[in-house]
């Protein structure tokens, strides 16, 4: 079916809208970089803090678009009455994206994926594939440098996750070699002249198994200080069907962020 999305892609004639934007983009690449911090506290019974940051490097061109970026999150916790500090959050996630096409309707595109998860109990999740994007909506004009726009996904990927373990006995359920539809929606609007939203939920069960899923959430804010720099509110929110197998308390993992963007 990824297939057959993809060679339909490459056969499809856009309407008139997307081949002007196509033809009237010689210009040559033109590379965007940001860097993000942001993190949460939370006191009382337990005394919480997260941190997280975020590299990103991304260039698009009527012919194409790439982009990568680099998360890394950290957090500790003080139990009140014992006094004693506990890691509660420790992960590292790498993402490499290729779209080709990208402001035709229907675009081919792959991905990589590689992560380490203290929270889900992984010790590496590494994962690669391919699909097609349809673009639903996308207004005329960029507004203040944000692409605004709404789309959705199919694609197929392979994926091995190897889990942490504390000792030899410890169980390998939820790892090994998976295949799973992967299945996105991606919403980017400015709300008023100064607030841009964005939402994009992401769902990946596998092939041979509905009910074996990978799910992620994350609905983002930002409001502009200066030309380069905003202020960001992020709530994320992953879910592993198969992270308790793995030793995990809780196949849910969710985040609410506070932070500054820097684009450069």
């Amino acid at each position: 079916m990824v297939l057959s999305l993809i060679s339909l892609s490459s056969l499809a004639t856009p309407d008139h809208a997307y081949a002007q934007s196509v033809d009237a983009d010689p210009a040559p690449s033109s590379w965007r970089r940001s860097l993000e911090a942001s993190g949460s506290l939370l006191y009382g019974a337990a005394s919480q803090r997260v941190l997280n940051g975020v590299a990103s490097v991304g260039s698009e061109t009527a012919r194409r678009q790439l982009r990568a970026d680099v998360q890394t999150g950290y957090g500790d916790a003080i139990d009140a009455v014992t006094g004693e500090r506990r890691v509660i959050v420790r992960n590292t996630r790498g993402t490499f994206s290729v779209d080709l096409t990208p402001r035709a309707r229907l675009s081919p595109f792959a991905f990589g994926l590689a992560e380490t998860s203290l929270q889900q109990r992984l010790a590496s999740r590494i994962s690669g594939g391919a699909g097609a994007k349809l673009t639903v909506w996308r207004p005329d004009s960029v507004r203040g440098g944000f692409q605004e726009d709404g789309s959705v996904s199919l694609a197929l990927l392979s994926e091995e996750t190897r889990g942490l373990r504390t000792n030899d006995s410890t169980p390998t359920a939820g790892t090994g070699t998976r295949h799973r539809w992967s299945l996105r929606a991606r919403y980017r609007t400015r709300v008023g002249p100064s607030l841009r939203f964005s939402h994009l939920t992401l769902f990946q069960p596998t092939v041979d198994r509905l009910a074996r899923y990978t799910m992620e959430s994350t609905t983002s804010l930002a409001v502009p200080l200066r030309s380069a720099m905003e202020l960001t509110f992020t709530h994320r929110e992953r879910l592993d069907s198969e992270a308790r197998d793995r030793g995990a308390p809780s196949n849910r993992d969710g985040q609410l962020l506070f932070g500054l963007r820097v684009a450069f």
